[in-house]
């Protein structure tokens, strides 16, 4: 009986710290389930940011592609309107330049509607001696 009354005066004194022990067990249980939780919501939160990062590549790969495919067509376009600028000036150069010898044929021997007819044609100005 005397361990009995020994072991019931000791709780009777700690009773405190065995109720606290036991509030301790008790809420490291409850917060280890949530921090299961909390370790399941992160994970999702990185799967999904995952995904997020994955299609905004897939993205901005497929604008790269598109801006590339544009950039030649756009030199591709350029290189057939320079091609057919060259041809065009070449031909008006021609055409001036006949032009340009049948004035001279026609006014060779009055000297100042010739220049006056080649400014016209050619654009270029003349200044005419003053009489």
């Amino acid at each position: 009986m005397e361990i009995l009354d020994k072991i019931k005066s000791f709780f009777g004194r700690f009773w405190g710290f065995f109720i606290a022990g036991f509030g301790i067990f008790a809420g490291i249980l409850f917060f280890k389930k949530k921090n299961d939780d909390s370790l399941e919501i992160i994970k999702q939160i990185q799967d999904s940011h995952t995904k997020e990062i994955q299609e905004l590549n897939k993205i901005r790969d497929e604008e790269r592609a598109s801006y590339e495919e544009n950039e030649k067509k756009y030199k591709d376009r350029m290189a057939v309107i320079e091609q057919q600028y060259e041809a065009s000036k070449k031909i008006f150069d021609e055409k001036k330049k006949e032009e340009a010898k049948k004035i001279v044929k026609q006014y060779s021997d009055k000297p100042e509607e010739l220049a006056k007819k080649l400014s016209e044609v050619t654009g270029f100005k003349v200044i005419l001696p003053e009489e």
